[in-house]
């Protein structure tokens, strides 16, 4: 069997020792990388293709949502979860916006950890349990703030107008999928969904993809009044 390889991002250097040390003692598992600091993994990941990227949110130089984004710009198939020591909404939803795997408390058990690391390498997702009604929470506060932000955004362009397809699209965009959820999702390539998206923006006359989930919830809003 070839071993899940990780590379662990964090300032803590005892986090990265512990994580390291009950890895170790798992025959399916393989610490191929640790640092301190986003930089450093960034200038190595290439070269250590890893499956799974354990990443620390606040450090010093680049933080861990940057270097996820980087990562997956990179390495697309790599999983990153993100370790976090408080739960934060806002840093929930840019993890997921990121396309991070995963979001976990620093305190999880760390046959959790281990148990999480099997399950986003399989290609799974997960949240720690009191983490996603945050993160449900969060998505419809981005969903709202974008909704302000664009009042006079116009629906003159009915979603009916999509193509089936791009309608499914639309959907997920509005989940909050990312551009290789949706392609997992509907057996198309990330690129393809990718295109699907930017004619979804064209379409609805809209600049990002925030915005597409608020012109969902304004929709709506017209559809009940």
């Amino acid at each position: 069997m070839t071993p899940i390889r990780i590379v662990i991002v964090d300032d803590h250097e005892l986090v990265r020792i512990g994580f390291r040390v009950a890895a170790d003692r798992e025959e399916d598992l393989a610490v191929v990388g640790d640092y301190g600091a986003a930089e450093s993994a960034l200038t190595n990941v290439e070269r250590l293709q890893p499956d799974v990227v354990m990443m620390g949110v606040r450090m010093a130089g680049i933080d861990g949502i940057e270097a996820c984004r980087q990562i997956l710009n990179r390495l697309p198939d790599v999983k990153v979860i993100i370790l976090t020591s408080q739960i934060d909404e806002d840093t929930i939803v840019s993890s997921i916006m990121a396309g991070a795997s995963g979001y976990l408390l620093k305190n999880t058990d760390v046959r959790a950890l281990l148990l999480a690391v099997r399950t986003v390498a399989n290609g799974e997702s997960l949240l720690h349990p009191t983490v996603t009604q945050r993160a449900l929470n969060g998505l419809k506060g981005l969903i709202e703030r974008n909704a302000a932000d664009a009042p006079d955004m116009q629906l003159d362009t009915p979603i009916e107008l999509l193509s089936k397809r791009e309608a499914q699209v639309f959907a997920l965009i509005v989940e909050g999928c990312t551009n290789r959820e949706i392609g997992e999702r509907l057996y198309i390539s990330e690129n393809t969904a990718r295109n699907h998206v930017s004619h979804i923006l064209h379409k609805l006359g809209v600049a990002r993809r925030g915005q597409v989930a608020s012109y969902r919830l304004r929709a709506d809003r017209a559809a009940d009044n």
